[in-house]
């Protein structure tokens, strides 16, 4: 199972849908996360913390074509969705 974290686009949005050390709980139960990169950037964390997680970076549009569940705050406007 993958799972997906996109990059928040509102503006002054500054939340992410998960932190580092919940990639690391998903992560041990062998689930594979795939982080847009940057997203984390708002709240404080950096791609390198969710790659010592676990976690791979990844594009947006690699996220929404492989990913079995997306995570976001808010849902992704449609144009967002076409990567």
């Amino acid at each position: 199972m993958k799972i997906g974290i996109l990059k928040e686009l509102a503006p002054g949005e500054n939340r992410v849908a998960t932190t580092p050390s919940a990639v690391a709980r998903f992560a041990k139960l062998g689930v594979a996360i795939l982080v847009e990169a940057g997203a984390g950037a708002t709240a404080g964390f950096s791609d390198d913390a969710y790659v010592a997680q676990g976690a791979s970076i990844a594009s947006r549009a690699d996220i929404l074509s492989g990913a079995d569940i997306v995570l976001a705050v808010r849902p992704p406007a449609a144009t967002a969705l076409s990567g």
